[in-house]
């Protein structure tokens, strides 16, 4: 087509657009399924096989021929990247700077696919980016640290109808197997990918572009395991594990994910650096179960050997049925299990047919429905019973696997019971152990005579208990409950009492008969959409259900305690939202009747989850005449009815009495302290009468979740909250005020002005089980500048916390400083304290967030709001100080703190100095290195600080030590490593507020580096281990000490002693002597003025005659005083390493005047008196003069005294030497004294 002649581009200049914020609709608001673009993306393949030679033309044709708007031709470009071999692009008028220059760079290799994309976005009229960052590709390991290096990745944000939205045109690309590009196919995740999803592989360098409510660290980022695409692709999420770094607890993993689609999985799993896939000639995968159950996938790991493993997850879908031919499984998640030790007594798994365990996809192609969901069976007597319910014509056949034992043997352990709609498999196993039971099904109509394997199961017959088989595994509670079947009178009944189904099976999780609740199977095949001729769609009438007004003091009963108990009914009414109805007629039969839906809390639970999830976008009945409930729906769908009508009238025809309540709610765009008055605020929801109480319910939050900073009437995502399914009264009146005191459901009501000054709290609140403590209003006024508010969390352990606090009118900093460091966040004793420094005066928002440290699959592991507080203060401060400027504004444990088995041993997160002077201790189970920074906001830069801090490991505890330099605050950063795993990443695991009134005043630690005290990597393989106290920093009274370690193998060793006072270095080791007695090696060690020494160690085994000793272990001596000479040891030569002992005389200065004489007869005589291993003569040596000593007999003790008269004076060295021959020839030097 021609390009008009008045065209030109006018493209959005770089660098202005839009402020960043969490998308406002998603990619699943707006598309399902890629065939929503398929025009746009056929036009964008066709002009991709065009070579343009003019950039203008390749716009015109490509987008704006077509009037396209912004989503539009956001796609058609992305498309049209990922279809176009760029490398063949040759375009005219190439000027650096211009669009050519840019499409060009692909032909030489230097195209870049997010430039590219943002490139011709701007010229299309889009505001877009490109983003910088690091992305895990296909080399990644789990727990790398990625974002220490350059980023290795570039992606884009663009501005789509008011909202930031990502996207990857370059991972979106498919190439072939020759390396071409693949126009026809593309991988769709990458086109306004959701940002929660997108975070588990990009994570950019400027975290506002992560467009999340609230941004993630580094640490979050290299944690998180690494998910691929097709991980969301294919419905799976994460529900507890939200780590791609797992440790095996004595040798024991289970790892659970969840799924919503239909999808065969299996997996690899391999040890070590070279991947090996075997061990001691038994392959990997038989020490992996994979278990499948209705919407759940979980492996069971038992590692033969210490080591690092990998796990990788594969999958496809499996929506079209069982496939024909070979099929291809995709990699969707990658996880790196850690196993320190290994202290089972497990071998692997028995050898079965399939990699799979329990009902994967190929058990749902026969209509046959087990009474166990999980793959794994526990019986404590041998015996156990699984019923399939099936059609009359089906055949099951079945057989046990175990090594060691025949066919026939196991065969015997087998009986069945066939009834005319079921068949009962009764095991009786005679041995305890592990074992296979594989399960075959056979269609006389389709397989004729041949039984196709349908499933498998793990049967344990044990006393143990499930968590001390398998290790800790995620909710299996409901997973353990016994699918129930009417009794089929065609079944022979059981023998006895002790024969029964209860009397056989003991599972390891038990289920309270007042929990157990026993459903039908809803789903034993699929029901028609349409309602038969006969049915009647009617609503109930005033007399048909009667049901008590509250009065004006009511208390509600709970009806049940976890929404897991609806997953049969909420499948179904998911199904029924995703389905097209011609009439209402057909809805509510497909809802409620075509299930035979009878319980009252079902009925509501139906209705409310497909309200609740329903696209209202298609709703469309072919008729909606006036005042009809399908005239109704479409109402809603155009805004015109209410959330609440709907639900009422749809429980009506539900044969369900409800009644729609109106009143005043705290919405999205609520500030704590509004007043409300008229239409203000207004909102209506439901009060249903179920099983003969009130319960509260609103539909239309519960398909709301408020999204990003800045409040707008469609800044909403729609996701379904269960919390607003029947929530306790007493809670839902934070939010929700009926303008009917009666539907308060409360037994004291509360007026309009209480529940205006109630904190406004979110669903996730109570989610998380915390309650208010301190400021039950909204909002808290403040004089003195500072405010502490206290949220109670006493019912869950394993909640992390973090806030933003901005100013209403200045905003987010004040004066350079961000206002979240005026405010700091931590645990104590049940109870999240919340300490906020107000510096100027005004109004601020304080918004307090919360997550699971074990991410359920409801969190995924990022962070919701809880609630609100307006903070108003009443004037300014005169010096407003904020909190150390450390890594993160929640103070105790880090974002790593549960990835390594760390224990603080002092309570709190809030340390004081005495006397400036300050030490934190954290103990490890595990081989960890450590290092340490110290903050202060007094204190500009960091490196100032250094000298004031220590750390060293005392046996298995991280010792740290503080000599703060001024009064005030002091932040303590700690961070850890695991060598085996974490190569030179440090993650952190603790941060303390140091609080000190008094200064140190004495010296600050000398310069050392990280991991430099204490033993070091070869002291214990060299099996040596420190005798007496372990620190390895001393303090010394006195001037003079020992350090003794004990050996475990005949030990050459070295010490090399440095005075490091004040910058110095100055060499004392003449001032240690070595001492071995066979069992140990002790420095003996004087230090002539007070300061600060190194006492370096170095050693190697006997065996070893190399020269060069390696450092093994290192000191810092603290001298405070001193009264010891000055005079050094004798000079000890390398013989004297080899087990030697001297006991006299010890000043390596020898003198008649002498303070004494020791083991000598007079002032003119020596006595020397040493232990020389293997020696066999021993001797002085003075000038020309020898003098031998005497051998104790049966000993290695050498003595003897030498006269000294006519030396002293004429001789300046003495020395003590040896002969290991027989008879003595050669002699070494052990000692050398000054005279």
């Amino acid at each position: 087509m021609t390009v008009p002649e008045d065209f030109k581009l006018d493209p959005v200049q770089p660098g202005s657009f839009p402020e960043p914020q969490p998308p406002r609709v998603l990619k699943c608001d707006i598309y399902r399924d890629p065939e929503f673009f398929k025009d746009l993306d056929d036009h964008a393949v066709a002009e991709a096989r065009i070579s343009y030679d003019n950039f203008r033309v390749l716009m015109w044709n490509l987008v704006f021929k077509n009037n396209y708007g912004e989503l539009e031709k956001a796609r058609v470009i992305f498309r049209w990247l990922t279809c176009k071999d760029l490398k063949t692009i040759c375009l005219k008028s190439e000027v650096p700077e211009l669009p050519e220059r840019i499409l060009n760079d692909f032909g030489s290799g230097k195209g870049s696919y997010a430039r590219a994309f943002e490139l011709m976005a701007r010229y299309s009229g889009l505001y877009a980016v490109s983003i910088r960052g690091w992305a895990k590709g296909i080399d990644y390991s789990p727990g790398s640290d990625i974002t220490s290096k350059p980023p290795n990745h570039s992606w884009n944000a663009v501005y789509v109808d008011g909202s930031w939205h990502l996207l990857d045109s370059s991972w979106a690309l498919v190439r072939t197997e020759a390396g071409d590009i693949h126009s026809a196919d593309f991988n769709d995740f990458y086109f306004l990918p959701d940002p929660t999803e997108m975070i588990y592989s990009h994570f950019p360098e400027n975290s506002i572009w992560q467009l999340l409510p609230v941004a993630q660290s580094n640490a979050d980022f290299e944690r998180h395991p690494h998910l691929r695409s097709h991980f969301f692709a294919l419905g799976l999420r994460v529900l507890e594990q939200n780590s791609g770094v797992l440790h095996a607890q004595d040798g024991l993993l289970s790892l659970t994910l969840g799924f919503s689609k239909q999808a065969a999985f299996t997996y690899k799993i391999t040890l070590g650096d070279d991947r090996a896939e075997h061990v001691n000639e038994v392959r990997l995968s038989r020490y992996l179960l994979q278990e499948m159950t209705n919407d759940r996938l979980t492996y069971y790991f038992r590692a033969p050997s210490a080591g690092v493993y990998r796990l990788t997850v594969f999958a496809r879908d499996a929506s079209g049925g069982i496939p024909k031919g070979s099929v291809e499984f995709k990699a969707v998640a990658e996880y790196k299990i850690i196993c320190s030790k290994v202290e089972h007594d497990f071998g692997p798994f028995p050898y079965c047919s399939d990699s799979s365990w329990g009902s994967d996809v190929y058990t749902r192609q026969y209509p046959i429905i087990p009474s166990i969901r999980t793959a794994i069976l526990i019986t404590s007597t041998g015996k156990a019973v699984i019923v399939f319910g099936k059609e009359e014509r089906l055949k099951i056949y079945a057989r046990l696997v175990r090594d060691g034992f025949s066919f026939e043997e196991l065969k015997s352990w087998l009986s069945y019971e066939d009834g005319k709609n079921q068949t009962v498999l009764r095991i009786d196993v005679k041995h305890a152990g592990e074992y296979g039971l594989e399960i075959f099904a056979n269609d006389p109509q389709t397989d004729g005579e041949i039984f196709m394997h349908f499933s498998q199961y793990l049967i344990v017959s044990t006393e143990r208990e499930f968590s001390s088989i398998f290790g800790p595994v995620f909710d299996r509670d409901g997973l353990e409950r016994e699918v129930h079947f009417s009794v089929d009178k065609s079944c022979k009944e059981p023998k006895d009492e002790s024969d029964t189904l209860n009397g056989e099976i003991n599972i390891s999780t038990k289920v309270s008969e007042e929990n157990a609740i026993c459903r039908k199977i809803y789903y034993a095949k699929a029901v028609g959409t349409e309602a038969p001729s006969g049915f009647e769609a009617a609503p109930i009438t005033d007399n048909d259900i009667p049901a008590e007004q509250p009065g004006e003091s009511y208390k509600t009963t709970r009806l049940f305690d976890d929404s897991d108990l609806f997953k049969t009914v909420d499948g179904h009414s998911m199904e029924v939202s995703d389905a097209e109805h011609g009439s209402f007629r057909d809805l509510i039969w497909h809802l409620i009747y075509a299930r035979s839906v009878t319980d009252e809390l079902e009925k509501a639970r139906a209705v409310f989850v497909y309200l609740s999830s329903k696209d209202l976008s298609k709703i469309n009945f072919s008729k909606a005449e006036r005042g009809s409930p399908e005239e109704m729906l479409m109402s809603l769908k155009n805004g015109r009815k209410t959330y609440a009508k709907v639900y009422e009238t749809l429980c009506s025809y539900a044969g369900l009495n409800c009644e729609t309540v109106t009143g005043f709610a705290k919405g999205a765009d609520y500030r704590p302290g509004t007043h409300f008055s008229g239409d203000d605020g207004q909102h209506s929801w439901n009060a249903v009468y179920v099983n003969g109480t009130w319960q509260l319910i609103d539909c239309h939050w519960a398909a709301r979740r408020l999204v990003g900073k800045q409040v707008a009437g469609d800044n909403v995502r729609y996701e379904l909250d269960n919390y607003y399914f029947m929530p306790a009264s007493s809670q839902l009146i934070f939010t929700h005020y009926p303008l009917v005191a009666i539907w308060q459901l409360l037994e004291k009501p509360i007026t309009l002005e209480e529940f205006e000054n109630l904190v406004p709290i979110k669903s996730a609140f109570f989610k998380y089980g915390l309650s208010v403590i301190s400021h039950r209003n909204a909002i808290i006024h403040v004089e003195e500048g500072e405010v502490t508010i206290v949220i109670g969390c006493a019912k869950s352990s394993n909640l992390a916390f973090t806030f933003n606090l901005a100013h209403y009118e200045i905003g987010e900093d004040y004066r350079g400083v961000p206002l979240n460091q005026f405010a700091m966040n931590y645990q104590s004793e049940g109870n999240s304290y919340f300490r906020v420094r107000l510096p100027e005066s005004g109004s601020y928002q304080l918004v307090i967030y919360a997550k699971e440290t074990t991410p359920s699959q409801d969190t995924g592991g990022m962070f919701s709001g809880v609630c609100e507080y307006e903070i108003i203060s009443g004037k300014s401060q005169s010096n407003p100080l904020p909190f150390p400027p450390c890594a993160h504004n929640t103070w105790g444990p880090g974002d790593s703190f549960h990835d390594y088995n760390v224990t603080p041993l002092q309570r709190g997160v809030i340390i004081k100095t005495v006397n400036g002077t300050a030490e934190v201790q954290i103990s490890m189970r595990d081989e960890l290195r450590f290092t340490a920074k110290l903050k202060s906001a007094l204190v500009d830069d960091d490196t100032q600080l250094t000298p004031f801090l220590i750390q060293r490991l005392v046996g298995d505890v991280a010792v740290f030590s503080i000599r703060a330099p001024l009064a005030g605050e002091f932040g303590l950063e700690i961070y850890a490593n695991n060598p085996l795993v974490d190569g030179q990443s440090l993650h952190h695991v603790y941060q303390y507020l140091v609080l000190c009134d008094e200064p140190f005043t004495g010296e600050p630690f000398p310069p050392l580096p990280p991991s430099y005290l204490g033993p070091q990597p070869q002291f214990k393989p060299l099996g040596l281990s420190v005798a007496g106290s372990p620190d390895p920093l001393i303090v010394v009274e006195g001037g003079e000490l020992q350090l003794s370690f004990a050996t475990a193998q005949p030990t050459r060793m070295s010490c090399q002693l440095i005075f490091c006072s004040d910058g110095g270095d100055r060499d004392y080791s003449g001032l240690s002597l070595q001492q071995s007695d066979g069992a140990a090696i002790t420095y003996v060690i004087k230090l002539p003025q007070p300061g600060f020494y190194k006492a370096q160690f170095f050693a190697l085994p006997a065996s070893d005659t190399s020269e060069s000793l390696p450092g093994v272990y290192n000191s810092l001596i603290d001298c405070r005083s001193t009264f010891v000479s000055s005079t050094p040891f004798p000079k000890q030569y390398g013989i004297w390493r080899d087990g030697c002992y001297l006991y006299e005389p010890l000043d390596g200065h020898l003198q008649p005047n002498r303070p004494s004489k020791g083991g000598a007869s007079t002032y003119q005589h020596v006595f020397f008196s040493v232990d020389v291993p293997r020696a066999t003569s021993v001797a002085v040596v003075v000038g020309e003069d020898w003098f031998p000593l005497d051998q104790k007999p049966d000993s290695i003790s050498w003595r003897g005294e030498v006269q000294m008269d006519g030396f002293w004076g004429r001789e300046r060295k003495l020395s003590v030497v040896t002969s290991f021959d027989d008879p003595p020839s050669r002699y070494g030097t052990l000692l050398e004294y000054s005279m």
